[in-house]
């Protein structure tokens, strides 16, 4: 048995992801779940009754003495400034994705972080297993240079137009996790389509249902991402990394022609695809508060993918992190590897 000390936890943030970490958190080895918080009102007293625990507001959850980390799930365009408030407090931080709906939002997370104190964002598939066995053989070079990531989300039909504002739109709420992916099998220049075609109320409100990503890596790879809200059949997730020896394809469900009368078994949402991704990660994070390294994706990597929109930018290799941390502060602010592997 560890001897490292129990990470008593927090979840910011009750909504549909909130309540997932919430859920794991509680049966998670290593951690306690001691309180949850939420901006709706009376939403953290109705699962605190639920789960047997204490429901207070951010700002007393982020002072307690008793919490350790903190889970931020709140809505994305709060993201930055709750997680700010959460590293500002001393507490380890696990932030759901986006980490912001803004590239300033996202220069300040980096800016609040301080050494010794664990900072994750939430991109699941980096967990998964099908991903992660992936990403082993492209170390290991099985398929050669890796030169092309093809990366596939599709979501189900989404029935209601109606869609909250305060998500960052479909690229932030969704392709996020592509482009993570992306970034993570290709050691960026982006370029999007974008368009409303399913549900063209939505371009109204400045959002889309069908989006393809272009991505050009520095080392001359490329990638190339399909994400959709208007998926009859599933959640269908999928991704192939071509190589100069070979490919390697992650979530194939066989060939055929897919219908929704008449289709093989998908899942029928991110929660039930990813729910051991889910559980990983969090496992992940309570693992580096209690001094392991680190497993899971960085900011300064959501960072340069943010920067990437305008000049190309430079993506920080796993390589170059480890020589920030034996050389102390990284190219600006505090000593990045220290924080974040």
């Amino acid at each position: 048995m560890s001897s490292a000390p129990e990470i008593r936890l927090g979840v910011a943030g009750l909504g549909g992801m909130g309540m997932v970490h919430a859920g794991n958190a509680r049966a998670l080895p290593g951690a306690r779940l001691v309180a949850v918080a939420a901006a709706r009102e009376g939403r953290a007293e109705e699962v605190g009754a639920e789960l047997g625990i204490d429901a207070c507001s951010y700002d007393e959850l982020f002072g307690r003495n008793d919490v350790d980390a903190v889970v931020v799930a709140a809505r994305s365009v709060d993201h930055a400034e709750v997680a700010t408030s959460v590293l500002e407090a001393g507490k380890h931080l696990f932030l759901e994705k986006p980490g912001a709906t803004t590239l300033a939002g996202h220069e300040r997370l980096r800016a609040a972080a301080r050494p010794g104190l664990v900072v994750q964002p939430g991109y699941q598939r980096r967990f998964d297993e099908g991903y992660a066995e992936a990403r082993r053989l492209v170390e290991e070079g099985a398929i050669g240079e890796p030169l092309v990531v093809l990366a596939t989300s599709r979501d189900m039909d989404w029935p209601e137009v109606e869609l909250p504002s305060d998500t960052g739109g479909f690229l932030l709420d969704m392709a996020v996790h592509d482009y993570d992916v992306a970034c993570w099998f290709l050691p960026v220049e982006v370029t999007a389509v974008r368009q409303a075609r399913v549900y063209p109320e939505l371009e109204a409100l400045g959002d889309l249902d069908n989006a393809l990503v272009t991505i050009r890596f520095a080392n001359g790879g490329m990638a190339v991402t399909h994400v959709s809200r208007t998926c009859a059949y599933g959640h269908d997730v999928r991704c192939e990394i071509v190589g100069s020896e070979g490919s390697v394809f992650v979530g194939e469900t066989g060939a055929g022609l897919v219908t929704a009368a008449e289709r093989p078994r998908y899942p029928q949402d991110f929660r039930e695809r990813f729910a051991d991704a889910y559980r990983e990660e969090l496992a992940a994070f309570v693992a580096a508060c209690r001094g392991e390294p680190q497993r899971g994706a960085s900011i300064e990597t959501t960072v340069a993918r943010w920067r990437s929109e305008s000049p190309p930018v430079q993506v920080p290799s796993p390589a170059s992190r480890a020589r920030w941390a034996a050389t102390g502060p990284g190219p600006s602010g505090p000593a990045w590897g220290q924080v974040l592997q």
